[in-house]
C-alpha cells in the first residue's frame, strides 16, 4: 500500500527522519554527558570526593595530597583510593615536540579502576612510593596508533617527555578515556604520582605532596562491597572533621571561618566539575524540549497526511468492512501501516542523527567548558531511536484509526462525502493538527529570535579591533623548567624576533585572553580599604595588538622594568569607582601580594573578561617585565591573513627553544567566537529547527486548505452558478485558513510568554517575553500562513460551476 503511494510515503518518512534524528541526536549528547557508564570495571561502585563548606555553601574544590593520604589511610568503606590530576607534558619524537595531555595518578590508579592494559601491564605499588625513581607510563590506545603506529614492541621501550627518559609499560584499552570530560582531549599518557617533578616542570621549587593548602588532586574511591552510598557519605563527614580538627591549616580562604566537609558524588555525576552540572542539565533540558516540539510538528504533519489518505482510502475500506473484516483488524492494519512508515523514518532519522551530531560536535565549548565528548551512536542511543520511532507510529497513527473506526459504512460504499464525517466539519480533527503545529511553530520560532538576539547583544561585548588579523599562541617556557630570570630573557627575545618578522604590525603577551573562561583577581588596598578586582599581566604592545583602546595615559613601555617605579594601566571602572570625577592618572594603590604600591600610568576601555556574562568588574593591568608570569599567550597582529605567519612565528620559537612547544595556534576571531560557542549553536539549531517547523506548519495548513477545497468542490461550483465572484469565493477560503492560524498565533502566544521563562537563564540582554521577537515571529508566521492558503484559496477562485457540478 505505501509503494503505491510514493509520494505520501515519501513526505511522511521524510518528516518524521528529520523529528526522530534530531531527537536522537539530541539523546547522544545527554548519552554522553550524563549517561554513558564509565568504560571500567563495575562503575557504579565508584565514589568522587570534592570538599566544600561546612554549611554547603561556596564552590567546590579538589583535594590536597595529605589530605588524600589521610583519606586512604583512615576510611573504612573504601576498598582503594586513588588520586589523580590533568596535567599537559611534552612528547619528543625525532625532531618534533607535541604537547599531550597526561594525568599524574598514583599507583592504585587503575586497579581501583579496574581497567587492565591490554598490551603490558599497569603500575606496581613500588612504583609510586620513591621520588623520582620509576620513570613510567601506561599509553593510551589512540595515541599508541597515532604516533607509534600500534607498535606491540613499544612496550618495554623509551619515550621522552619533557625532557626525561620514560619508559612505556602498558597499553590501555581503546574504549578508557579516563574519568572526566572537562577538557577538549581526553588523557593520553598517565605517570606515577612520585615522578611529578618530572612531569610537571611547573612543580619546580614547589612540594606538593606535603602541602596541606593546596588542592590539586582528584579523589575516587571503590565502596566496599555492602557498603552504601549513603553509609560512605557519613563516614567521610565524620573523617573530614577529625581531620579538620588535627589539621587546622587545612581551612583557608572563604571556608576559613565556616569549616569545611567532603561532599562524595557518584563517579558518573563527576565527569566535570560539580558546579556547571546544574547549568548543563538546565541547558540539555532546554535542548530536548526544543526538539521534542519540533518532533510533535513532525508527528502532526504525518497524521494530516494520514487523515487525507485515509478520507481517500474511505469506499477501500468499507469494502472491507462489507466483506467481512472485524473494526479491530482494520485497526491493526491501519496501525501497522502507521509503524511501518515510523520504523522507515527511525531507520532514516539515523542519518541525520549522525549528521546533527557532527554539527553540534563542531562547537567548541558548548557548554562553557571544554570537553571531551564522543556522542558516537552506542547501544543506548540506537534504542532510544526505536523507542521514539514506536510511540511516534503510535501517536500519529490514532487520527486516522479514530476516523476509520468512525466510518458510516453505507454512504461510504455509495461513495457519498456525508459518510466522512471529520470532513465536512467547520473545525475537524485536521484542523484542529494545524492549530497545534501552528501553535508549536511559534514557540519554535520565538526561541530561535531570543537567542539570536541573545548572540547579537553579547558580541557587542567584544571591545577588540579587527580580531580575525590577530594569531594567538599558547606558550608555557615553565614546561621546560624555566627559571624567571630565563623566562624573562626567553619572552623579551620573542617578542623582538617576531616584531621583526615581515608582515607582522605588532606582537604582546598576555596571561589572560578576554572571554577566555578565566578571570584573574587580587586584592588591593586603596584609601585604607582592601577591595578584590580583575588582574592581568601584559607587555608592552598588548593593547595595540589586542585592539584594546587606551583612552588616557600611556601603554607599558620596555622601560617598564624591574628596577623602574611600579606601574599600572586600569580599566575604566576601577577609575570611575574609585576616583569619581578624578583623573586617575598619576593615582596610587597597593598590591597585597607582593605587598608593593603601583601608580597608574593609563585607562583603557571596559571590555568583560571570563565570558560576556559577567559583570563588569574593576581590573587593572601589570607589566611582565615587573611582575613575571611563566604562561602566557602570544598575539600577533598580521597585515593579511595571520594563517601565513604561522609556520614563520613557530621557526622564531624553534630558533631559541627548539624543545619548547607551541600550543595549537588559532585567531582573536577564532577564539572570541568558541567564547560564544553555546550561545552560537542555540541560535543555530533552533533557527534550524524553526524553519523546518515553519515549512512543516505551512505544509499542513496547505493541505487541510486543499484538502477543504477538494472537499468542497461541488458546493463552491453551486456558489459560483448562483452569481458568487470570484473574490467573494476567494475570501471565504482565505478566511478560513487565517481562522485556524489565528488561533494556532494565540495558542502559540500563550505557550511561548511561559516556556520561555524555562530559558531565561540562557538569555542575555533580552528578556524571555520580548515585545518586537513575539510580534515580529507572530508576523512573519502570518504571512507564510497567508502565502499557504492563498494557492488553494485561488484554485477555489476558479472552479468551473459545470465541472463543479458533475464532479460527484
Amino acid at each position: 500500500m505505501l509503494l503505491k503511494s510514493p509520494g505520501f510515503t515519501v513526505v511522511a518518512v521524510l518528516s518524521l527522519a528529520l523529528g526522530i534524528g534530531v531527537n536522537t541526536s539530541i539523546f547522544s549528547l545527554i548519552n554522553a554527558v550524563m549517561l554513558r557508564p564509565l568504560p571500567v570495571d563495575d562503575p557504579s561502585r565508584l565514589v568522587s570526593i570534592y570538599h566544600r563548606s561546612a554549611q554547603g555553601a561556596g564552590s567546590f574544590s579538589s583535594t590536597a595530597y595529605p589530605v588524600y593520604e589521610y583519606y586512604r589511610d583512615h576510611n573504612e568503606v573504601f576498598s582503594g583510593l586513588m588520586a589523580f590530576c590533568r596535567v599537559p607534558i611534552n612528547l619528543r619524537i625525532g625532531e618534533e615536540t607535541e604537547r599531550i595531555p597526561a594525568e599524574i595518578v598514583t599507583g592504585n590508579y587503575f586497579s581501583v579502576l579496574g581497567v587492565k592494559p591490554i598490551l603490558g601491564r599497569a603500575f606496581l605499588p613500588d612504583e609510586d612510593r620513591t621520588l623520582g625513581a620509576h620513570p613510567v607510563v601506561v599509553l593510551s590506545y589512540g595515541l599508541w596508533q597515532r604516533r607509534f603506529g600500534g607498535d606491540p614492541g613499544l612496550v618495554g621501550r623509551t619515550i621522552t617527555l619533557n625532557g626525561y627518559s620514560f619508559t612505556v609499560i602498558g597499553i590501555v584499552p581503546r574504549n578508557f578515556r579516563g574519568t572526566v570530560l572537562d577538557w577538549s582531549i581526553p588523557p593520553e599518557i598517565w605517570a606515577p604520582m612520585m615522578m611529578y617533578r618530572e612531569a610537571v616542570p611547573a612543580f619546580v621549587g614547589i612540594d606538593p605532596l606535603h602541602r596541606w593548602g593546596m588542592d590539586w588532586l582528584l579523589v575516587t574511591g571503590r565502596l566496599k562491597p555492602g557498603v552504601a552510598l549513603a553509609q560512605a557519605r557519613a563516614a567521610m563527614t565524620t573523617l573530614a572533621t577529625q581531620l579538620a580538627q588535627a589539621h587546622p591549616e587545612r581551612s583557608q580562604g572563604r571556608d576559613k571561618d565556616r569549616g569545611w566537609t567532603a561532599v562524595l558524588l557518584p563517579a558518573h555525576q563527576a565527569r566535570f566539575w560539580p558546579a556547571y552540572r546544574d547549568s548543563i542539565v538546565n541547558y540539555l533540558g532546554v535542548l530536548m524540549g526544543v526538539v521534542g516540539l519540533v518532533l510533535l510538528i513532525a508527528c502532526f504533519n504525518v497524521a494530516n497526511l494520514m487523515l487525507a489518505r485515509a478520507s481517500k482510502r474511505q469506499r477501500e475500506i468499507a469494502v472491507r468492512l462489507a466483506l467481512g473484516a472485524g473494526r479491530g483488524r482494520l485497526v491493526r492494519q491501519l496501525l501497522t501501516e502507521s509503524m511501518l512508515v515510523s520504523l522507515l523514518g527511525g531507520a532514516a532519522g539515523l542519518l541525520v542523527a549522525v549528521w546533527t551530531s557532527e554539527f553540534l560536535s563542531s562547537f567548541y565549548r558548548p557548554f562553557k567548558i571544554q570537553m571531551a565528548l564522543d556522542t558516537s551512536l552506542d547501544g543506548r542511543v540506537l534504542g532510544f531511536a526505536f523507542l521514539i520511532s514506536l510511540l511516534t507510529g503510535i501517536l500519529f497513527g490514532l487520527a486516522p484509526v479514530r476516523q476509520a473506526s468512525r466510518l458510516d459504512l453505507v454512504p461510504a460504499l455509495k461513495s457519498e462525502t456525508s459518510a466522512l464525517l471529520p470532513g465536512l466539519r467547520r473545525f475537524s480533527l485536521r484542523s484542529g493538527l494545524v492549530v497545534a503545529q501552528v501553535a508549536l511553530c511559534l514557540v519554535l520560532l520565538i526561541g530561535a529570535g531570543l537567542f539570536l538576539r541573545t548572540l547579537r547583544n553579547a558580541q557587542a561585548e567584544d571591545v577588540t579591533f579587527a580580531a580575525g588579523n590577530v594569531l594567538l599562541f599558547n606558550v608555557d617556557p615553565a614546561t621546560r623548567g624555566y627559571t624567571e630570570s630565563r623566562g624573562q630573557q626567553f619572552y623579551q627575545q620573542l617578542l623582538e624576533r617576531v616584531r621583526a618578522l615581515p608582515g607582522v604590525r605588532s606582537a604582546g603577551l598576555a596571561s589572560i585572553i578576554p572571554l577566555g573562561g578565566l578571570r584573574g583577581g587580587t586584592d588591593v588596598t586603596i584609601d585604607k580599604q582592601t577591595l578584590q578586582v580583575n588582574l592581568n599581566w601584559v607587555s608592552p604592545g598588548y593593547f595595540q595588538t589586542i585592539g584594546i583602546p587606551l583612552l588616557r595615559g600611556r601603554d607599558f613601555t620596555e622601560r617598564d622594568n624591574p628596577s623602574a617605579p611600579r606601574v599600572a594601566v586600569v580599566n575604566e571602572q576601577m577609575a570611575r569607582r574609585f576616583w569619581p570625577g578624578q583623573d586617575a592618572i598619576g593615582k596610587q594603590f597597593q598590591l597585597t601580594r607582593p605587598p608593593v604600591s603601583v601608580e597608574i600610568a593609563g585607562v583603557v576601555k571596559d571590555g568583560k573578561m571570563r565570558s560576556f556574562r559577567d559583570e563588569l568588574r574593576p581590573g587593572f593591568y601589570l607589566p611582565l617585565d615587573q611582575h613575571y608570569c611563566p604562561q602566557m599567550t602570544l598575539e600577533v597582529r598580521t597585515a593579511g591573513d595571520p594563517a601565513g605567519m604561522l609556520g614563520a612565528v613557530r621557526r622564531e620559537v624553534q630558533a631559541l627553544d627548539k624543545d619548547l612547544p607551541l600550543g595549537e595556534f588559532q585567531t582573536l576571531k577564532t577564539h572570541l567566537s568558541s567564547a560564544l560557542s553555546q550561545e552560537r549553536m542555540t541560535a543555530a539549531l533552533l533557527s534550524a529547527l524553526g524553519l523546518l517547523a515553519l515549512v512543516l506548519a505551512a505544509i499542513g495548513l496547505y493541505g487541510v486548505m486543499a484538502f477543504s477545497v477538494a472537499q468542497r468542490t461541488r458546493e463552491i461550483g453551486i456558489r459560483v452558478a448562483l452569481g458568487a465572484q470570484s473574490s467573494q469565493v476567494l475570501r471565504v477560503v482565505l478566511r478560513q485558513g487565517m481562522f485556524l492560524t489565528l488561533i494556532g498565533l494565540g495558542i502559540g502566544l500563550a505557550a511561548a510568554a511561559v516556556l520561555t521563562r524555562f530559558a531565561a537563564s540562557l538569555l542575555y540582554g533580552v528578556s524571555p517575553t520580548d515585545p518586537l521577537t513575539f510580534a515580529g515571529i507572530s508576523l512573519l508566521l502570518l504571512v507564510v500562513a497567508l502565502a499557504a492558503s492563498y494557492i488553494p484559496a485561488r484554485r477555489a477562485a476558479r472552479v468551473d460551476p459545470m465541472v463543479a457540478l458533475r464532479y460527484e
